[in-house]
């Protein structure tokens, strides 16, 4: 009788298997651009900033109420380099940078490309005008807008 039960349950297990079979050939889904860069914080540092190069007092950014993938810094800047960090605490943390090393960032408004930090150069923006200003991080579409406000 054991046997008779075993073999029952290997056929049917045997005939679930076939019948699972693959139905047809699943179409390769190709993302083109950049993915999202999922993360909860970024913050900004360097002398340009508040924090100016404390790896453990970066100033955190507000996240967009339109969008958790879009942070903003609504404050005033010095003349000087700035980066921006996924976490803080430690200079080889993931971080947001400029595409070219020294992109000005002035009272010109201006929307432009980053990259994540993948090893090489260290790349930063150079606030060429203090004053304040709002700066939009867009980690969904990997742009940096600047908006000058005021002196």
């Amino acid at each position: 009788m054991k046997i008779y039960k075993l073999t029952a349950i290997i056929a049917i297990m045997v005939m679930g298997l076939f019948m699972t079979g693959c139905d047809e050939e699943k179409e390769l889904i190709v993302i083109e651009g950049n993915i999202p860069i999922k993360t909860s914080t970024l913050y900004i540092v360097g002398d340009a900033t508040p924090a100016v190069w404390d790896v453990n007092k970066m100033v955190l950014l507000e996240v967009s109420d339109e969008d958790p993938l879009v942070f903003i810094y609504d404050g005033n800047l010095e003349r000087g380099e700035m980066k921006a960090y996924l976490t803080q605490g430690s200079w080889d943390a993931p971080c947001v940078r400029p595409m070219t090393a020294g992109q000005p960032i002035s009272k010109a408004d201006n929307t432009e490309a980053f990259q994540l930090y993948s090893g090489g150069e260290d790349l930063k923006w150079y606030i060429m005008d203090s004053g304040h200003y709002i700066l939009k991080f867009d980690l969904r579409n990997w742009t940096l807008s600047t908006p000058f406000v005021g002196d």
